[in-house]
């Protein structure tokens, strides 16, 4: 058989070509696909990543540049005794290989103290306080004793020397003061006119005179808006002589003109000079 007239002019010469030139077609796109994944993948091209903890995510950035790498926040959560807007944890973790141009994943520390609530803490024992409280992340710095009805029981609690009710919200590892009853004083007080004044106004000026507030009585339930609130009735009454320490009732009305009412059991003012001359 004459193989150069096979090849150039019979057909089984012209499907062979052509078979071959297919292979070579696709050895060739095979080799260029290999090339072009370990361009795209830098085969062979890699990191020690590095530790990145207590770091801030720009100091971060910074470092893993120069590594080929670059970091990306998938987290935040809040510890108290890391610095804050820091670097807490890293993924993948520290001194692991990864190619080049690769995210580190990084929880970080929020940037801002997250706040609680504070927990209703008045009428129980100092010692249930402050486990609500250390409970929650909030600590008690000291106890101050103040006149009350009822020894040992908190009164109130001070944030930076200001009351604070329950349901405000406070920096979580805040310290607090707390105010417990030490029973009834010797001497005594006369009580504050509470008529007209909000709720926690009311607190403050008790205290100030060595005396607590006690019942409290809405005549709507409120609906986190007791700061609208007025008190329109209180007992023992305004201007009586009472030992320090003792708990002053009070009613609460939103409706203004509850303060121009008056009560069959209300107690009649008595004046100072009748009380204690």
């Amino acid at each position: 058989m004459d193989f150069k007239k096979f090849w150039k002019e019979s057909i089984g010469g012209f499907v062979l070509k052509r078979i071959l030139l297919a292979i070579i077609i696709f050895v060739a796109l095979v080799w260029l696909t290999l090339i072009g994944v370990d361009f795209y993948t830098h085969h062979g091209e890699s990191e020690i990543v590095p530790d990145l903890r207590g770091l801030y995510v720009e100091e971060a950035d910074l470092l893993l540049t120069n590594h080929g790498l670059y970091p990306q926040v998938i987290d935040s959560v809040f510890v108290r005794d890391k610095k804050l807007g820091t670097i807490i944890e890293q993924i993948p973790p520290v001194n692991s290989t990864v190619k080049r141009n690769r995210p580190i994943y990084l929880i970080i520390n929020s940037r801002q103290v997250r706040k609680v609530p504070m927990p209703d803490v008045n009428d129980v024992s100092y010692r249930q306080a402050d486990a609500m409280l250390k409970a929650i992340g909030l600590s008690v710095s000291s106890v101050e004793y103040s006149p009350s009805e009822y020894k040992d029981l908190v009164i109130a609690v001070k944030y930076r020397g200001q009351n604070i009710p329950a349901g405000a919200r406070v920096p979580e590892g805040s310290s607090l003061v707390l105010v417990v009853g030490s029973g009834l004083g010797g001497e005594s007080s006369l009580v504050p006119n509470l008529k007209g004044l909000a709720l926690e106004e009311a607190r403050e000026e008790t205290l100030a005179d060595s005396m607590v507030i006690g019942a409290i009585d809405y005549d709507v339930e409120p609906n986190e808006n007791e700061n609208e609130y007025i008190i329109y009735r209180q007992r023992p009454a305004a201007g009586r002589s009472v030992p320090a320490g003792t708990r002053i009732d009070v009613w609460l009305s939103k409706d203004k003109s509850m303060l121009n009412k008056t009560f069959e059991d209300e107690e009649e003012q008595v004046e100072p000079d009748e009380e204690f001359f």
